[in-house]
Parts: structure tokens; C-alpha cells; sequence
């Protein structure tokens, strides 16, 4: 049997641009570790694993919240006073580690300046 072409409808193989791998981190922010901020929601203090200007990654305390659920609560950044109302929506839940990851939603000015300038100095 002879080789044959294939069909010019089937897409092309996406290749990373060079220098980068195609599982690359596609996050828009970077992320910092757990020691700069807390959450509390939903009457629980949550530990951080770790956050972004964008999202926090958290201890599963609340297995039965649907993912696609919205929370709000407080933030707080530890060594500045004050703390910030948020509104976060759990993007997905790993039930075999426990976590949490939930995305920020229509963050205030004064958290996303106060975030903003955690992020420079860390």
C-alpha cells in the first residue's frame, strides 16, 4: 500500500514558539506564597497556598461549594492595616489534594493597588 497525502481540512500541529514549552504557565500574574495575605469566608479563616493579583489557590474547607459558585468575603494583608471586602468565583477544586483555586471578581480599586504593591515588593 502507497503512502497517501492527508487531507488539506486537518489542522496543523501547533508547536510552541521557540524558547518556550507547551505546557508553559499561561497565568497573567505571578504568583507569591501564603505568608502575605489571609481569607476569610463563608465564616472560615481559609489558609493560602498561594495567590496572585488575579486568584488565590486555598485549603478545601468547604467540599460541598459547586465550582462555578461565588463567595465573598475579607482579605487581609498581613503588616498593613485594613482589611478588603472581595467577591471570588471557585474556578476548580482538586479533591484529591484539597484545594481550592478561585478567581477574583470586580476587585475594588484600593485591594487592587494594595495587591498590586504586595506583588512589587515580594
Amino acid at each position: 500500500m502507497s503512502p497517501q497525502r492527508l487531507s488539506s481540512s486537518i489542522p496543523s500541529l501547533i508547536v510552541a514558539p521557540p524558547g518556550r514549552s507547551a505546557n508553559t504557565d499561561r497565568r497573567l500574574h505571578r504568583r507569591h506564597g501564603p505568608e502575605e495575605i489571609s481569607l476569610t469566608f463563608l465564616g472560615v479563616e481559609h489558609p493560602v497556598l498561594n495567590w496572585s493579583q488575579g486568584g488565590v489557590l486555598l485549603v478545601d474547607r468547604h467540599s460541598d461549594l459547586p465550582v462555578g459558585a461565588t463567595v465573598s468575603g475579607v482579605l487581609s494583608i498581613r503588616g498593613q492595616g485594613g482589611r478588603f471586602r472581595f467577591t471570588a468565583r471557585l474556578l476548580r477544586r482538586d479533591a484529591r489534594a484539597k484545594e481550592l483555586a478561585l478567581c477574583f471578581v470586580d476587585l475594588s480599586p484600593a485591594l487592587t493597588a494594595a495587591l498590586s504593591h504586595l506583588s512589587e515588593r515580594t
